[in-house]
């Protein structure tokens, strides 16, 4: 067998191993582990032994495929990445304050506040105190977290997956996808991508994944595989308009709590109080924004631009009816 012992250090190996039992319980015999890491049975037989030693429950099926009783290193290893909500404001009021802020420190402030959930001070934060919809510990639970490592497994090996039961908002239907995941944001609850059956690159939620089934094919379509801008809608698209609004409390309060992202692009109004400006870069078909607009038109003091969304505004209220 030709050894990759040079690729992997000790502690690299283990935590690989640890991750691969973590992801897919009882698939792997403990040779599969081996000729997956390129070393000796054996060796995964220490691996083995060392992970008892820190406390995981290593322990064989009937055909000799190992997994963790009680999923007990799942539940030590998110304690160990989750910060109670405390630390999580905590750690965002520090970063706010750093003086002189680099783009690096705006982007990590950005990216925490996805990542944590709507915990930011704005106006009337705490009279909506939970109305969050991104993704943040809460959601982290176990089927939430092994489908997002799932699809980094697919992306890593290069492999095909099943999206069981997937929720589509567009076709109001629950189907299986089968598709050739390429890059996956958990903090944007989406994964980029290319759709086997419909031939095109699409975005998913993975929130709306009922489970994912791991295939042994490989990627056809390797070539198409392009990473596609995301807005603050989590709509995924290159063709992007930038916009610009002006908005009273309620819908600012509106806007944060239903597209949390969308906070990073708001100002308050330098002359008038309680009015804030919104400007950014969103698909070009303005999903999100047209539904935020409609519903609370009487909070949204001006849309300043572009021509193109007022028109489009216009056809959409002349399309309803009642």
């Amino acid at each position: 067998m030709p050894s990759k012992g040079h690729e992997y250090s000790t502690k690299t190996r283990l935590l690989r191993v640890l991750r691969a039992i973590q992801e897919q319980p009882y698939r792997y015999t403990k040779r599969e582990l081996a000729e997956l890491y390129g070393v000796d049975p054996d060796t995964i037989k220490h691996d083995f032994e060392a992970m008892r030693n820190a406390g995981f429950q290593v322990k064989p099926d009937d055909k000799h495929r190992y997994g963790f009783a009680a999923d007990k290193p799942f539940e030590d290893l998110k304690a160990l990445l989750q910060l109670e909500a405390s630390e999580q404001l905590l750690l965002l009021r520090a970063l706010r304050q750093v003086d002189a802020a680099s783009d690096k420190i705006i982007a990590l402030q950005q990216r925490l506040a996805a990542i944590f959930g709507n915990q930011q001070d704005y106006p009337g934060a705490a009279d909506t105190l939970g109305a969050v919809s991104t993704p943040g510990p809460e959601h982290w639970r176990r089927p939430y977290l092994t489908k997002f490592q799932l699809l980094q497994q697919a992306r890593q090996q290069k492999v095909q997956v099943v999206l069981l039961g997937y929720r589509s908002s567009n076709s109001n239907e629950v189907k299986d996808r089968l598709v050739e995941p390429f890059h996956a944001k958990v903090e944007d609850d989406t994964v980029q991508a290319y759709d086997v059956d419909k031939q095109m690159l699409r975005h998913f939620r993975i929130s709306r994944i009922l489970r994912i089934r791991m295939t042994d094919t490989p990627w056809a379509y390797e070539t198409e595989h392009n990473k596609l801008a995301t807005d603050p809608f989590r709509i995924v698209d290159n063709e992007q308009e930038l916009v610009h609004l002006r908005l009273k409390v309620g819908a600012y309060n509106e806007l944060v709590e239903r597209y949390p992202l969308t906070k990073a692009y708001i100002q308050e109004d330098a002359q008038q109080e309680n009015v804030y400006d919104f400007q950014c870069r969103v698909n070009h078909k303005f999903y999100g924004l047209t539904n935020f607009i409609l519903g609370f038109h009487h909070q949204v003091i001006e849309v300043i631009a572009p021509e193109g969304l007022k028109r489009h505004l216009e056809r959409e209220r002349g399309r309803m009816q009642f």
